[in-house]
């Protein structure tokens, strides 16, 4: 039947009401994430003040009381007089600039201004107070304190004079503006939790970037830290530390008007340009981080030479940052995620470049070094779109793949949420098929243990069709323009929970690892943590990784445990829990190494030295292994004794009830 569509199907949700509604479309995601933007964002109303040059000090408070957060400045206060607005419709109506500032959207002092500033649509401390259980204001105008209050979004008691607020900790204030909320909970997921990391990166981060400014965060504890650096010099290396990396030659800094830049040239992997649009991080970055590396490209032309790279062989082992400094910045969100506004591309790349230009003049030797890696990247890729045959081999197998492969049956499903399953034989492959959703997951079935493609010869890797048959399946090399990407936001591997499982999933890492590493950085790899056992107790199905689990889930009732040796065993209905159902399974994310020496023990436990596996296993003395290996079987041994003693047992989640045959 067709749903009714009257007049009462229109709704309207006025103001902070609309916020409420949907929250994830101004705070992100309603996890730890959006919890921490709530209280960011009165800290950055106090940044913008301190970048107009009217404030000195923001103060992050975290109360006693459980959810409870305070955040200070010293600004000029916010101005509580009335004056005259006009809504959509041009009538006047006569506001408070304080109401307008804290509980109206769309309402602030940033829009007109040529001043730079985090806070660009009048959102900000709305957002804070339309997902607060309570939001109160107090501000400092002309020798006295003012204060309004909201509960659940609704002003409970308008523009009022009032006493000065009595601080937790002790801590005075005689001046500026005081925010207090209470996060309405029920509007974020059940684990969210303010994390006093997210809290302590922001103050650090802001020391780094914003001058003449003094923050400060005082915990639960009441200890306060008060934040100041010797600016980006020190923000980079840090970051050079935290990576373990190793750095060439001297750091790029350089400041104007429109852009700060730090850049350090490293043997990290990848790279890491922190992305930010006056002083707020954009994770997806934006044309100013464009107009860096294009300005990096060009600036080394003159040391290139005949020497061959691309941008990106160029770009790796970066870290730093890229500060935009512009005013009413355009971004892709209200979360300002990625800045997209044209005029700071010409802003940030000009004065980069002669900025450049001038470092590698000073800097010779480093501009010569850095341009010699990037060829050397280029010659050593593992990349396999440098080989013409297994690209060839590729694109033969793909043409023959309909038995193996069982695709999304829905073309419209976006590809960062389709997931493809690699599964181990065709008798699991043939069960995976049917207890899939078809509609956004894919399986693709192995004839059993692949090749290790990290020892074999080029010529083996060539020759070996299930190689190419996995390359095909995960998609790769269907755009030719773009060969390693694939057409899968997640690849899942469902091998037999086993020992010999477990060998097959190692060497699908290495072949992934080997030609298609930037999953790995991406986020798209994965394990599935499959139970051993099962039982079927009154039209339930219970999975465990013990026997004693199972029984105790069942209770007192005899019931027939299964050891589940092999996925081709299991039926439709009784895979579909485990390895299918996004609110049951349990999947292991493989991330890249972050160091060398990760990347090192990386590559041997997955290689074919048994003599380091053995040695981190303490079965014997690899005395033939290379000292390295030896070494960081030895770390990695201790890591993973540490884990073990402190980890806690995961609880079993219970799936659904079986499906009808």
């Amino acid at each position: 039947m067709a749903k009714k569509y009257d007049e009462s199907s229109i709704d309207r949700k006025a103001g902070l009401a609309g916020i409420r509604a949907k929250p994830a479309m101004y705070v992100g995601p309603t996890d730890k994430n959006g919890l921490w933007t709530i209280f960011r964002e009165p800290g950055d109303n106090g940044v913008d003040l301190a970048l107009k040059g009217i404030n000195k000090v923001v103060h992050l408070i975290f109360d006693p009381a459980p959810n409870k957060y305070w955040v200070l400045d010293e600004g000029p206060g916010f101005p509580v007089g009335k004056k005259d607005f006009h809504d959509e419709h041009g009538r006047k109506e006569k506001l408070s600039t304080f109401y307008v500032a804290t509980g109206l959207t769309h309402g602030g002092s940033n829009f007109d201004s040529d001043q730079i500033s985090r806070g660009t649509h009048g959102i900000g401390i709305k957002a804070t107070n339309a997902l607060s259980k309570n939001f109160t204001v107090w501000t400092y105008r002309d020798g006295s304190w003012w204060c309004i209050i909201y509960k659940d979004a609704r002003l409970v008691k308008d523009v009022h004079k009032a006493k000065a607020p009595k601080l937790p900790h002790g801590i005075k204030a005689k001046k500026g503006s005081i925010l207090c909320f209470e996060p309405e909970m029920k509007l974020f997921t059940k684990d969210a939790k303010m994390d006093l990391q997210d809290a302590i990166d922001w103050c650090t981060l802001t020391s780094y970037l914003v001058p003449n400014i003094e923050v400060r965060l005082t915990t639960k504890k009441g200890k306060t830290k008060v934040y100041k650096t010797k600016g980006l010099g020190e923000y980079v290396g840090k970051v050079i530390e935290e990576k373990k990396a190793t750095q060439f030659g001297k750091t790029f800094i350089h400041h104007d008007k429109g852009i700060d830049v730090a850049i350090a040239f490293t043997n990290a992997e990848n790279i890491d340009l922190d992305a930010y649009t006056n002083g707020l991080k954009n994770i997806e970055g934006g044309e100013h981080v464009k107009a860096v590396y294009d300005a990096l490209v060009k600036s080394l032309k003159p040391y290139k030479g005949k020497l061959e790279y691309t941008p990106k062989d160029l770009r790796d082992g970066i870290l730093g940052l890229v500060n935009c400094k512009i005013a009413a910045p355009q971004f892709n969100n209200q979360r300002k995620d990625a800045l997209i506004d044209q005029r700071a591309y010409a802003l940030c790349h000009d004065t980069t470049f002669k900025a450049l230009e001038e470092f590698w003049k000073k800097n010779k030797t480093l501009a010569q070094d850095i341009s010699k890696r990037a060829a050397e990247l280029r010659k050593k890729t593992a990349d396999f779109m440098a080989d013409k045959k297994l690209l060839k081999n590729v694109k033969g197998a793909s043409k023959g793949m309909s038995d193996k492969f069982a695709d999304v049956n829905n073309s419209k499903t976006p590809i960062d949420e389709r997931e493809l399953y690699i599964v181990e034989g065709d008798s699991a492959g043939g069960t995976a098929k049917k207890a899939r959703d078809k509609s956004f997951q894919a399986t693709f079935a192995i004839r059993g243990k692949p090749l290790n493609v990290l020892d074999a010869t080029k010529e083996k890797i060539n020759a070996n069709k299930e190689v190419s048959g996995i390359l095909a399946g995960i998609g790769v090399g269907s755009d030719s323009k773009n060969a390693g990407n694939i057409r899968f936001g997640k690849v899942i591997f469902l091998a037999d929970p086993d020992v010999d499982g477990y060998h097959i999933n190692c060497l699908l890492l290495g072949l992934f690892w080997k030609f298609t590493p930037h999953l790995f950085d991406e986020g798209k790899i994965f394990m599935l943590k499959s139970p051993e056992y099962l039982a079927e107790h009154k039209n339930e199905i219970y999975y465990g990784f013990t026997t004693e689990e199972i029984q105790k889930q069942v209770g007192s009732a005899k019931v027939d445990i299964q050891h589940i040796k092999g996925w081709g065993e299991l039926s439709p209905d009784q895979m579909a829990p485990i390895a299918f159902d996004k609110g049951a399974r349990q999947l292991i994310q493989i991330l890249p190494p972050k160091t060398a020496d990760g990347k090192m023990r990386f590559e041997a436990l997955l290689s074919g030295k048994g003599n380091y596996r053995k040695e981190l296993l303490g079965i014997v003395n690899a005395d033939d292994d290379a000292p390295k290996a030896k070494a960081a079987a030895s770390t990695t041994r201790k890591a993973v004794s540490k884990k073990k003693a402190t980890a806690k047992k995961a609880p079993v989640k219970k799936p659904a009830k079986k499906k009808a045959a």
